[in-house]
C-alpha cells in the first residue's frame, strides 16, 4: 500500500508538471495590438490617381469599436490603435486631409473573431465604414467589410503572440480591403466623389 500511495504521487506531481511545461506558454501577458502593424503599405491595388477626388480630401469622425487588452486575458485591438491605424493608413495614399477635409470618415470596429485554441491562430474583424461629404451631409460611399489572416504556430511560440499578430493582420487586410474598395468606386463614379453625390 505505501509503494502504491508513492507511485501515486510521483505520478500525480509528473501529469501536473506536464500540464504546467503545457499551459506556461499560454500564460504569457497578453499586449494590444500595435497601430504601426496595421497600417496599410501603398501598393498599385490601393494607389490614387493624381487627380483624384480623395487626395487629402478625408477627414476621420467617429473612429471606434476597440476593445482595450486585459494583460491576463486575450490580445484585441483598441479604439486608439484602430483609429491611428486608419490614419496612418490615409495618410501613407495621401488621402488624409492636412486641414478641414472635404469627406469625413466614420469607421466601426466590429467584435474580433478569435479562436479559443489551436497551433495556427486565425482571427476576423468586420468594419463598417461610412465616407460622408461634409458640404451636403450626403453618403458617398458605405461598406460592411470582413477579413481573416492566420498567424501559423512559427509567427510566434507563445500563443497570446500569435493571437495578436493575427488581430493585427486581420484589421490591416481589413482596412486594404476598404481602400482598394473605395478606389475602385473612385475609378467607376470619379463625378460622386467630386461632387460629393451620393453612390447609385
Amino acid at each position: 500500500m505505501f509503494h502504491a500511495r508513492s507511485a501515486g504521487g510521483r505520478w500525480g506531481r509528473a501529469l501536473r508538471g506536464l500540464a504546467l511545461a503545457l499551459i506556461l506558454p499560454l500564460a504569457a501577458c497578453a499586449s494590444g495590438a500595435t497601430p504601426g502593424a496595421m497600417t496599410v503599405p501603398l501598393s498599385a491595388d490601393t494607389m490614387i490617381a493624381e487627380g483624384s477626388g480623395l487626395r487629402q480630401a478625408v477627414a476621420t469622425g467617429t473612429l471606434g469599436g476597440g476593445q482595450e487588452t486585459n494583460p491576463m486575458w486575450t490580445s484585441q485591438v483598441s479604439n486608439e490603435a484602430f483609429a491611428s491605424a486608419l490614419r496612418q493608413s490615409l495618410g501613407t495614399h495621401a488621402m488624409l486631409a492636412i486641414q478641414g477635409g472635404r469627406f469625413r470618415l466614420d469607421a466601426t470596429l466590429g467584435a474580433l473573431r478569435q479562436p479559443l485554441m489551436g497551433a495556427s491562430l486565425e482571427v476576423t474583424s468586420t468594419v463598417a465604414y461610412r465616407l460622408t461629404s461634409v458640404e451636403t451631409g450626403a453618403v458617398v460611399f458605405e461598406r460592411t467589410i470582413e477579413a481573416a489572416y492566420t498567424a501559423p504556430f512559427s509567427a510566434a511560440f507563445a500563443a497570446v503572440e500569435r493571437l495578436r499578430l493575427a488581430n493585427e493582420g486581420s484589421v490591416r487586410e481589413n482596412i486594404r480591403r476598404f481602400l482598394v474598395a473605395l478606389v475602385a468606386e473612385e475609378a467607376r463614379n470619379p463625378q460622386a466623389f467630386r461632387a460629393g453625390t451620393p453612390i447609385s
